[in-house]
This record gives structure tokens, sequence and C-alpha cells, in this order.
């Protein structure tokens, strides 16, 4: 699906579908094209009538190609890592978010619906923001980041949530859950990672305070967030991780209290049932068997060495 809107010199917008392009290029002003879905051979055959490189294309069909910024000589080429669903506990759906950005024009591309395309689509102030294509990308990204942010800065009470349950009544799905984050959190990082040099070259690309002072604080706000996204993922994956080691450690002290508890009751009983075995067993000849109250005895004997044992592992303070 190709969606096409046109802001012409008298700030006037149209929207329709890839007929606008030529309107644009008779009477000038700014463009943005948003596609949606795969690229058929008239799409590409579209995009590089803007110039835009077959490798560049290549990448753009690959689902899981790094994040990364690309010059050209009339055109900015920028894969970053959007969303399609922003859920709660980390669910989110990131895609491919690929941009051309040129003189006049802003092109967007992805596999499925984006959150931030969509979030454009709807601003009121879409018009005046198109008059501005690097501003106009900058935003796009922008809000994408902010997005994770706030997936994030969610988490960060689902895990003091975490931890409180842990800490009180520790189980199995909490575990499973912890270790969902975590690896969610891990790939989330790498993406993070890839943002912020994107960010960086993006401010040696397009950096210019004489020309617009307003650019270089987006360029510059754009790489505070993404920096705060990469360290963010990182300190609540070591959080995870801690966490889950806490569980480990908790299941392993009440497993040792447990083991500890039988092998007191074990070391008692198994002196008692030496004795009972012992003169339980059929020989025609015991001498003990013919003392007088000799039961009464062995079991007094039995009950004393119960008793100092259990003396002895309550001064041991081994229960």
């Amino acid at each position: 699906m190709i969606r096409a809107h046109w802001t012409n010199s008298s700030l006037e917008r149209s929207i329709g579908d890839e007929s606008i392009i030529s309107q644009w290029r008779d009477n000038g002003g700014w463009l943005w094209l948003d596609i949606e879905g795969a690229l058929d051979e008239e799409t590409k055959s579209l995009l590089q009538s803007f110039g835009c490189h077959e490798l560049a294309l290549k990448d753009v069909q690959r689902d899981r190609h790094p994040p990364k910024v690309e010059w050209f000589q009339d055109h900015t080429f920028i894969i970053f890592r959007g969303l399609t669903e922003l859920g709660d506990n980390l669910n989110v759906k990131p895609l491919q978010l690929s941009l051309f950005v040129g003189e006049g024009y802003v092109i967007t591309i992805h596999s499925r619906p984006s959150l931030s395309v969509q979030q454009h689509c709807e601003r009121q102030d879409l018009t005046s923001l198109m008059t501005n294509p690097q501003r106009f990308a900058l935003s796009i990204l922008h809000y994408s980041a902010g997005l994770f942010l706030e997936a994030l800065l969610s988490f960060d009470s689902d895990l003091i949530r975490s931890e409180d349950e842990m800490l009180e009544h520790g189980n199995d799905q909490l575990l499973k859950d912890l270790i969902r984050c975590r690896s969610q959190l891990r790939k989330l990082q790498r993406n993070f990672n890839y943002h912020e040099t994107l960010a960086k070259e993006l401010i040696t690309l397009w950096d210019d305070p004489e020309e617009t002072v307003e650019l270089t604080h987006r360029l510059r706000d754009l790489y505070d967030r993404c920096e705060r996204l990469a360290s963010l993922s990182a300190q609540q994956y070591e959080i995870c991780g801690d966490l889950i080691d806490g569980y480990f450690s908790l299941s392993a002290h009440e497993l040792n209290n447990t083991m500890r508890i039988l092998t007191v009751v074990t070391s008692i009983f198994v002196p008692l049932g030496f004795l009972a075995g012992l003169y339980g067993m059929n020989f025609d000849y015991i001498p003990e068997l013919h003392i007088p109250n000799g039961y009464f005895i062995l079991l007094g004997a039995m009950a004393t060495l119960a008793t100092a044992m259990i003396a002895i592992f309550k001064a041991k303070r081994w229960f």
C-alpha cells in the first residue's frame, strides 16, 4: 500500500496514492511517501526514480537488517527499529522502519503497520512538519524511540513488583517471566546500541548550527534518548539476571533447609533402627534377651540416645 502526502508552497496538503508524486515533481513543495508491505517490481522502479540505490533497496527488503545510516549523493538512507505493537511487561513487536530523506521528500517503508508512522499521519502539525524533511524524519525516529522508552520505564515498576513477589512467594511462572524478559531485553539492547551509533552518525551528517539551531537540538535530543535506551536496557538486563540468580539462591536455600531437617531425622533414627534390627534378629542365643526387664532397658537406652542427639543438634542450631 502506497500513501502519499504532498504539501505545496502555499502549505496546502493533499493526500492520495502515487499519482500525487507527479504533482510534487511539477509544482515543487514537500512530499511524504509512505509504503507499507513488500516491495514489488513496480514499487522498486518508483523508488529508483528517486535515486534510491539498488543495494539500499535490498537492505529494505531484509526483515532483520541491523539499524544503520548511509549517506548518498542526494539523500540519506536510514534503517531504524520501530514498533508495530506495544504491550505490557515488554510485550513489544518491533519492525524494521526504513527512511529515505532527500531534498523536499521523505520516504518511509515498513512491512507492517508502524505506530510511529500512524501517529504522524494523525498529527495536526503535519503540514508544517513536512516542510523540513530532516526534522520530519527525526520526529518519526524520536517518537519510535519514545515508545521503547515508555515500555522500559513501565517495566521498571514490573521489576519492583517481581522482586517483592519473589521474596514473598517465588514460583516457576515468575521465573519463566523473568527469563523471557531478560531475553527480550538482550535483543532490545542490541538494537539500542545500533540506534545510539546511528544517532551519533546523524549528528555528523546533519548537524549544522549555522543553518538551523532547532535541528541541532533535535539531533542531540534523539542521541540522548537512544543513549538512555541503551543504558536503561543494560541496567534492567542486569537486574533481571540478579533476580533470576536470587530466585535460584532462595530455592537452593530452601532445599538446603529441607535436606538438613531430613538429615537430622535420619541421623536420629539410624542408631535406633540399628538397635531394633540387632535385637530383632531370629537367633536362639542372644544373652540380653534373657535379662529381666531387658525390653524396658533397651527402650530407655534408645530414648536416652535420641534425646542426646536432639540436644546436640539443637546446640549446633541444625534445626
